[in-house]
């Protein structure tokens, strides 16, 4: 079910797929192109002054007429297809398909189609410098020519009976006509092609910008499981080193002398114990980074202390957590208090002067951790690498847990759940 707030994200998110599929899919622009050039001749040509097109020319009534401008009008659609692949082409036959189709209808004004305007825009838009210059003079020597050759067909006078007082006149309003049409139209071309380089270069860059960042992410947590991977090789190497020795030398004692060779095995117990201390100590040791493993590491237990030296920043904070934690092992409990950590730091950059909750609760052999807040009304905070929900959910997932972290409402949420078992995981 979709949400009022999910509604404008949505149709934004629809209109950018639209827009990303018509603009990956030429035919369908220039289908619509001809539709509307279709809709501009009939309502060129339309009957509305005794059967005749509105500036004098054919009528659609006349089958002949209409047969004819339909077919110039579906090759020209056809023609528009391969507009980006071979532009200058695409424009030039347009042009010859424009000039046709205004002496069927022995009307400029009616052939002066979308497709014929298409079709000069995108020829601007590929082509420039002298190039530009020479296409555009075609096309509006051509223009001029067919204007001053429908007026005359239409006057019924041939060109070298007419006036020089009368002919100056019109070549100068068909040559403004046209030259102003035709500056429009390859101005608009060169701003949508510029437009477009610089949407693909942006999307370029935020291409690249996504794989610098999973990049980035990729390398943090590989580091961290060499930094890991490095920690419990010593570990284990120095503590089983240490069982092995003791359990050959009780194997060699345990006949001739038992109190000796129980001694040993004693020594093995303890190693054992102490090899299984430090790698549960590891997984929280080495998802800190600069912590002394001398000192004691933070548990659950101290959430109180650290949601107290953020309330000056934080002032609406509180605090829902139960005391029943003693028993868990030792690594969920600071992989919890890191959780609740990181979030309360995400919250002091992102979100300051805002209000926030943080719920630890024990349910079903698992911790659930829950930390919310709202929008800050502060300055947020631009530095950072946004590695920080990464490292959660890494730290929470080599546990056996799930973290989600996302918007909610008008704020900020992160849910972490971490068996109170948790060990390890591949």
């Amino acid at each position: 079910m979709v949400t009022i707030r999910q509604q404008p994200a949505l149709l934004a998110k629809t209109a950018l797929q639209a827009r990303g599929h018509i603009s990956r899919n030429p035919a369908v622009l220039a289908i619509v192109a001809g539709i509307l050039s279709a809709v501009w001749v009939f309502g060129a040509t339309c009957s509305l002054f005794g059967g005749k097109g509105y500036s004098g020319g054919q009528s659609l009534g006349n089958p002949a007429v209409l047969a004819g401008s339909t077919a110039i009008l579906v090759v020209l659609t056809l023609v528009a297809c391969f507009r980006r692949r071979y532009p200058v082409c695409v424009y030039l036959l347009t042009l010859v398909g424009t000039v046709a189709l205004a002496f069927v209808l022995e009307d400029r004004v009616a052939a002066a189609t979308p497709l014929y305007w298409c079709a000069i825009a995108v020829m601007a838009g590929s082509t420039r410098g002298s190039r530009l210059a020479l296409l555009a003079m075609i096309g509006i020597a051509a223009d001029i020519s067919m204007t001053t050759e429908l007026w005359l067909v239409g006057e019924s006078v041939p060109l070298s009976q007419v006036p020089i007082g009368d002919l100056q006149p019109l070549l100068f309003e068909a040559s403004v006509n046209v030259v102003s049409s035709y500056v429009v139209m390859i101005t608009i071309g060169m701003v949508v092609s510029r437009h477009r380089s610089q949407s693909s270069a942006s999307a370029a860059a935020i291409e690249q910008m996504q794989l610098n960042h999973e990049a980035r992410l990729s390398d943090a947590i590989a580091e961290e499981r060499q930094n890991m991977a490095r920690e419990l090789h010593d570990v284990a190497a120095h503590h089983l080193t240490g069982m092995l020795i003791q359990a050959k030398s009780a194997d060699k004692l345990f006949l001739s002398n038992p109190d000796q060779a129980k001694a040993l095995l004693g020594g093995v117990i303890d190693h054992g114990d102490r090899a299984l201390n430090s790698l549960r100590q590891t997984v929280g040791i080495l998802r800190i980074g600069g912590t002394d493993p001398r000192y004691p590491q933070p548990m659950i237990a101290d959430i109180p202390q650290l949601v107290e030296g953020c309330r000056a920043s934080i002032p609406l904070l509180e605090l829902d957590l139960e005391d029943t934690f003693t028993e868990i092992d030792s690594a969920v409990q600071l992989s919890s208090y890191r959780v609740v950590q990181e979030s309360l730091s995400n919250v002091l950059r992102h979100a300051p002067q805002s209000s926030a909750k943080v719920s630890v609760r024990c349910e079903n052999d698992s911790i659930s951790l829950n930390i919310t807040n709202s929008a800050g009304m502060g300055v947020a905070a631009t530095d950072g690498q946004s590695l920080g929900i990464s490292g959660m959910r890494e730290r929470v997932t080599l546990l056996g847990g799930t973290l989600l972290a996302g918007p909610l409402d008008n704020g900020w949420t992160v849910k972490a759940v971490i068996p109170t078992a948790g060990r390890i995981v591949g």
